[in-house]
């Protein structure tokens, strides 16, 4: 099926709750990808965590990430193609954070070089979104003296993490900015947790897949998911696949619901479709 891109999140979909790869899921990717599968990932994560999280999966597409801001050669480990948040509509955005007393993550590319930006960690949660990534993978992050200033540093993501009902003001007075996009969606780890992303209009998993697709001249697109921010990502594929684990809202968007992340379904998937089978 090499006419055919396959498309998978990875936090609930591929991922094991403690966001690793199983060794099952390792191994038959690394096998159906030597064999010629056209698979990438689509996710919130930066190339931080996922070069890490993937090291030895033989990939070679474009990863997209950072919810399809930033597509990332995992060859070269280097971005191919990033796409900035307008200036006008960064600076309304910062300006929306100060009224709220928000600050947040800032991701930028300067000179095709991810940078991880914030003003202060003023928040339990942005303090354990700091901790995972910083301990665990050693992601570097850079303090900044305001916000603003990165509007001349090619903002590509601002991401904001809290209980929904502290974020949800924020959320509805978005909507009345031109040139951004907002994905919106509950943490997959910490359900009190909602995930608020801002990125450029052009930025999205749909754009993202849009993009390697055009790469890649596969006819088709199967794309696997478990959350909302992965509706982006299914209106760009052929064939949607949910896992078990999924939400209730994106398994209603699938036309088709297989196993758990914990049960190696996406992996499962493959092997069996890729040589021949059918589900």
């Amino acid at each position: 099926m090499t006419d055919t891109l396959f498309v998978t999140d990875l936090d609930g979909t591929l991922l094991q709750p403690d966001v690793s790869v199983s060794e099952k899921t390792r191994n038959i990717l690394t096998k159906l990808l030597r064999e010629g599968l056209q698979l990438t990932v689509a996710t919130a994560r930066t190339s931080f965590t996922v070069m890490p999280l993937l090291d030895g999966i033989p990939f070679t597409l474009p990863l997209i990430l950072q919810n399809g801001s930033v597509l990332h050669d995992p060859v070269r480990n280097k971005i191919v193609d990033a796409a900035g948040i307008p200036p006008e509509a960064y600076l309304e955005v910062c300006a929306l954070y100060q009224r709220y007393g928000f600050n947040g993550f800032v991701f930028c590319v300067p000179k095709d070089e991810l940078r991880c930006c914030y003003t202060e960690l003023s928040t339990p949660h942005m303090q354990r979104y700091y901790q995972a990534r910083h301990d665990r993978f050693g992601k570097p992050f850079y303090q900044v003296g305001s916000m603003e200033a990165l509007s001349a540093e090619c903002p590509v993501y601002m991401s904001l993490n809290a209980p929904k009902p502290v974020l949800d003001p924020l959320r509805e007075e978005l909507r009345g900015i031109a040139g951004i996009t907002v994905a919106y969606y509950q943490d997959v780890y910490e359900p009190e947790i909602w995930y608020l992303e801002i990125s450029a209009p052009d930025a999205s998993k749909f754009h993202g897949v849009q993009k390697v697709q055009q790469m890649t001249g596969a006819r088709t697109v199967t794309g696997f998911g478990d959350n909302r921010n992965d509706f982006p990502l299914f209106d760009a594929c052929d064939t949607k696949i949910a896992v078990g684990n999924a939400a209730d809202v994106l398994k209603a968007r699938a036309d088709l619901i297989i196993g758990s992340n914990t049960e190696d379904a996406v992996a499962a998937y493959l092997q069996t479709v890729f040589h021949g089978g059918v589900i």
